[in-house]
């Protein structure tokens, strides 16, 4: 068995016990935020300029109302699938009454923005090796000119190679080159004092561990256009960070980003009727610890983790670009009585009750002073603003 496989004995009948995300909903966290930001340029000309003795020419003023979640939907067993039903899908706002959104559609091609995190920590890490022509090979079909790319690895500290450039197959081969060189001479340098019989001195000590890096690419992220994305390979596993795993997951929640993780496949073993162990590859990223920070962190901002090897890695960065062209962008009107804080959105499907359903946090404007009680502001009628409950958000302590 390779480098870098997770083995876990269990029996087959142990196997439903393990926690499966096949509820048709999950809940995430929007913010509403206090601002003026939500008003957008004036038409018409200010009454004060009106010549004396002529009516003043009116104002029209134009808010910013309407909200767009991002909705990964994956069938059972975590697959692509064909288009469904757009009728289907349902919102609730901090528990309350269920409702359409207003419109349905898929992302399509809208532009992305994808942050490429490789961790260079492990020295036998099995998914590196082929990472090189599997990045490089996404461009033009599964990214496009208009998408952008940044490239970071963790290595002895966090480098980065690329940042928001435009996305083509010598730039990816480039930074992903350049990001794990100190990874590439290290290995070189140590199957040489292998070779010689010479001690292999120990690996560095890691300055940013997976989740403070995590938190400066997200940084990054944030002022970065279109659909934000970290894709993260790794195995999940953090080494002493400064940073939460939850405020990772907060911060990705807040800002719409939403983060994939590629790991290595894990391997079990199960024992068959005689009792003797047979080893299996294990697919799912959904028979882990129940205490996975990284696996809440990838499904609580929208995303999924994805198992690969060395051989079928350049499938499942194809795969991965695909589950992001085919989430589904849910649009629906801001309530008129919305207050600045954070918020829970659950996202249901009704006509099918075994979807894998992760939706992408957002940050939206709450309605002004101006716009809530203006006199001259024409309010949308009930029916259109959604309602919400009363559930108070509970953020992870740990």
């Amino acid at each position: 068995m390779g480098n870098g496989l997770r083995r876990m004995t269990l029996k087959a009948s142990e196997l439903p016990g393990t926690r499966m995300y096949l509820a048709c909903t999950i809940t995430l966290l929007y913010a509403l935020v206090a601002g003026s930001g939500n008003a957008q340029p004036q038409t018409g000309a200010a009454s004060a300029d009106a010549p004396a003795g002529q009516p003043a020419t009116p104002t029209l003023h134009v808010y910013t109302n309407l909200k767009q979640v991002p909705v990964l939907v994956l069938s059972h067993d975590y697959e692509r699938m064909k288009p469904i039903d757009p009728s289907g899908f349902r919102l609730s706002l901090d528990s309350g009454p269920r409702f359409r959104p207003s419109y349905v559609r898929r992302e399509g091609d809208d532009p992305i923005s994808l942050a490429i995190l490789i961790d260079a920590s492990k020295p036998n890490y099995e998914l590196l090796p082929s990472l090189i022509q599997a990045i490089s090979a996404l461009p033009p079909d599964f990214l496009h000119s208009e998408d952008r790319v940044s490239v970071y690895a963790i290595d002895c500290t966090l480098i980065r190679t690329t940042y928001d450039s435009a996305a083509n197959p010598t730039v990816l081969a480039d930074g992903v080159q350049r990001a794990m060189m100190p990874w590439q001479t290290r290995q070189t340098q140590d199957e040489k004092l292998r070779q010689e019989r010479k001690a292999v001195p120990p690996p560095c000590r890691i300055r940013l561990p997976l989740w403070d890096s995590m938190t400066e690419v997200l940084d990054d992220l944030d002022q970065q256009p279109g659909r934000r994305v970290l894709l993260a390979i790794t195995d999940g596993e953090d080494a002493g960070s400064k940073a939460l795993w939850k405020d990772v997951m907060l911060h990705a929640q807040l800002h719409s980003e939403t983060v994939f993780g590629l790991l290595p496949n894990s391997i079990i073993m199960l024992a068959d009727s005689d009792g003797r162990p047979r080893m299996f590859p294990h697919y799912s990223p959904f028979l882990e610890n129940h205490e996975d920070k990284f696996e809440q962190i990838c499904v609580n901002s929208g995303g999924i983790q994805l198992q690969a090897s060395e051989h079928t890695t350049i499938y499942r960065l194809k795969e991965f670009t695909q589950m992001l062209r085919e989430r589904y962008i849910l649009e629906f009107p801001r309530g008129t009585n919305e207050e600045a804080g954070i918020h829970t959105l659950a996202v249901t499907y009704r006509k099918k009750s075994n979807l894998y359903i992760a939706a992408s946090g957002i940050t939206v404007p709450v309605a002004s002073e101006e716009e809530r009680k203006g006199e001259n502001t024409v309010q949308p009628a009930n029916s259109q603003g959604p309602t919400e409950g009363d559930r108070k958000v509970l953020l992870p302590k740990h």
